[in-house]
């Protein structure tokens, strides 16, 4: 038995058979009643609301990125010296959408790999969790986004000029992963992840959670989702009291996803994190 802590989170790994954990079924997302708002062109902030998911109450944010057509490019944001909220990565960089990244220590330190324009950042951290490293998110040298698998010889093998490891890995060539038993995993949290579909979108996903006005979801629960959604890749990235959404030119400082690092259903609960993904457009 193994004591982590991620990101604040304090969670027990038992690291038991995982073939012996079944996804839930995949909801059916077409009647869902979302919210839908054009941001610029190929790019749409989608919301919702509600009572229809894995029988419990959920709110939603989805950046999409129709990549065929959207004019943006990507960025990993990080502050050298310390924690940095998202929203402040965001303006920091001109960005024009970002979500909060990967894991974190206690002390604030980096556990998970990060390479950006080439240069190593942060080489992970070892002895960590597993499942934290288990799927990387980048771009190869023509701006094109991929998750991957953690390679058997490590993160360094790997030639993208722009990595971020996270995890766990949730969807991989349209296959459910598999996923423990830890409470990590089995509980209800706010979620942060990305996935790409078949259809060559991108998708960058909120779900609130720890509030009677959102339950959160567990890994299985995101992993079965985001498939409704047609994601062929998908990775976990940070979540819990870091899950933030960060728009420009909208409302409440850009957020608008409903933090939890207060304890409140509102848009003042951000908490500062180690690192985030950024979206830029194009001129």
């Amino acid at each position: 038995m193994l004591l982590i802590a991620v990101a604040g989170i304090f969670a027990v790994s038992y690291f038991t058979d995982l073939s012996a954990q079944s996804n839930p079924e995949t909801p059916s997302l077409n009647q869902l009643e979302w919210e839908s708002e054009k941001l610029a062109e190929g790019i749409y902030w989608k919301s919702y609301l509600g009572d229809d998911l894995f029988e419990s109450r959920q709110s939603i944010n989805i950046i999409e990125i129709l990549l065929d057509s959207a004019s943006v490019e990507f960025q990993l944001a990080w502050n050298e010296d310390g924690l940095m909220k998202t929203s402040d990565l965001a303006n920091q960089h001109n960005a024009f959408a970002a979500v909060n990244g990967s894991f974190y220590g206690p002390e604030g330190e980096s556990i998970v790999f990060l390479k950006a324009a080439g240069e190593v950042i942060s080489p992970g951290a070892v002895g960590s969790n597993p499942f934290t490293e288990r799927g990387g998110f980048g771009w190869n040298q023509s701006g094109e986004p991929v998750i991957i698998p953690k390679p058997e010889d490590g993160w360094h093998s790997v030639q993208y000029e722009n990595l971020l490891s996270a995890g766990p890995l949730l969807i991989y060539d349209d296959e459910q992963q598999t996923f423990n038993h830890d409470p990590f995993h089995q509980n209800r949290h706010p979620r942060t992840a990305v996935a790409l579909t078949s259809d060559n979108r991108l998708l960058l996903v909120t779900v609130d959670g720890r509030s009677f006005q959102s339950y959160g979801m567990t890994i299985p629960e995101l992993s079965g989702f985001l498939s409704g959604l047609d994601a062929r890749y998908a990775l976990n990235l940070d979540g819990g009291g870091s899950t933030s959404m960060w728009i420009r030119c909208q409302k409440n400082d850009g957020i608008v996803n409903y933090p939890s690092n207060n304890f409140e259903f509102d848009h003042e609960g951000e908490r500062s994190v180690s690192n985030a993904l950024i979206i830029r457009e194009l001129n």
